[in-house]
């Protein structure tokens, strides 16, 4: 019977041991690197991170941003050649193609089917995330580009918000002011000439039915709806357009123009209460030729190749896309919801919202293919060349799709 009690006891004291163990043991700690240094978006992550860790005080990130471009992409390529990539790592459409090719980010299939959320993520979010039938990527922030217009001159003039392009042309030439040599004053309508990721143009080419890349994730740059599209900013944009860069401020938030597509978020103080623009500003889904769309960039969550607690990883992929979460993003960084089930309440912020959310649902993004940062290149040019020079449209996208195929060896 000595023996008996004495077994117990010492099993007692060894699970006590263990549990003091366990307790004891330090959290799993995730490396966590996110593109954007901006101070919104650096205040809600430090938000959702101490909210995370309270709740799974087992795991503990480590976060670190950096700014979308030559920054985010160098750390990244330096962090992965040394074998010690993050294991979180927050970026966009254009990283997506690239980054699975050489094996960065992982497939999370698994983890994103038993998601009990998963048909709640826009369809439209779910596919920026998707390559090659697998998911990578959960979509946490989508910035559409949104059609903006002047409603006070508009309204003084009559006129209808345009929902087609002939509608957009005539209302863009009607709003447009020339002085007496018959230079543009007010743009009616302004379009950029230059700039990092020309994406107005594919607001037009999306509108038309166009499309950038087949079933099979090759270019397509030809076609009569990008024909048409060039042809129609061609025609319109000497008559009512300030050129100006994109890595410029829009002539529209500076006052001078009428009407325009633009980020979302470049809209944000012009559109704010006390603004000298407050209430003289609407936003509708662009104008079209037949097909609802317009531009929509994506930020997503993606698991690292080298990531030490896939479990752990997900668990705070799945908090970041909670509802709470995601509210909570759209309220401090006045970015549009990506969970179907928030639109409603996102509308009660702001009634624009109602717009914004159909431009995340109708929006599509950059091609998801290797090919995509010489597209964006090439693309480019063709904005320069075409519509701003002298070159044809049709041999101009031919041009395009012979040095896309070149590139790629085809």
């Amino acid at each position: 019977m000595k023996k008996i009690i004495a077994l117990a006891l010492a099993l007692v004291l060894a699970l006590s041991c263990a549990a003091v163990a366990s307790a004891d043991e330090a959290p799993v700690e995730l490396t966590f690197q996110r593109i954007g240094s901006d101070a919104a978006e650096h205040d809600y992550w430090s938000w959702v991170i101490e909210e995370f860790e309270k709740a799974n005080p087992d795991v503990k990130i480590l976060y670190d941003d950096a700014a979308i471009g030559a920054d985010m992409d160098t750390k990244l390529n330096t962090l992965f050649a040394a074998g010690d990539g993050p294991d979180l790592i927050g970026h966009g459409i254009l990283s997506v193609a690239s980054r699975v090719e050489q094996g960065h980010y992982l497939p999370i299939d698994d983890y994103f089917n038993a998601w009990s959320g998963k048909d709640n993520l826009m369809p439209s979010v779910l596919a920026n995330g998707t390559y090659k039938g697998h998911v990578y990527g959960v979509g946490y922030s989508s910035t559409p580009f949104v059609f903006a217009y002047r409603s006070d001159l508009l309204e003084a003039a009559n006129l209808a918000v345009p929902k087609t392009w002939d509608e957009l042309a005539s209302t863009a030439r009607a709003l447009t002011e020339k002085n007496e040599k018959g230079e543009i004053t007010f743009s009616g309508f302004c379009f950029p000439s230059a700039g990092g990721n020309l994406v107005e143009l594919d607001v037009f080419v999306y509108g038309n039915g166009g499309a950038y890349m087949d079933e099979d994730s090759n270019p397509i740059m030809t076609g009569d709806e990008k024909v048409e599209a060039i042809n129609f900013l061609k025609g319109l944009l000497p008559d009512v357009n300030i050129a100006y860069s994109a890595s410029d401020t829009n002539p529209f938030v500076k006052g001078q123009a009428a009407m325009t597509l633009i980020n979302n978020v470049a809209l944000t103080g012009m559109m704010a209460e006390g603004s000298e623009y407050a209430g003289k500003v609407g936003i509708a889904l662009p104008p079209n030729n037949g097909t609802e769309a317009t531009f929509s960039g994506c930020n997503m969550l993606f698991m690292g190749r080298d990531c030490a607690d896939k479990d752990a990883a997900w668990r705070f992929i799945e908090f970041v896309m909670t509802e709470e979460s995601t509210l909570k993003r759209a309220e401090m960084c006045n970015i549009p919801v990506t969970l179907s089930s928030l639109s409603d309440e996102f509308v009660a912020m702001d009634p624009w919202n109602s717009v914004r959310i159909d431009c995340v649902e109708h929006g599509i993004g950059m091609p998801r293919a290797v090919w995509s940062p010489s597209f964006q290149t090439i693309r480019n040019e063709l904005v320069q060349n075409v519509l701003f020079g002298d070159v044809d449209a049709e041999t101009a996208l031919k041009d395009a799709q012979e040095k896309l195929e070149f590139e790629l060896d085809y």
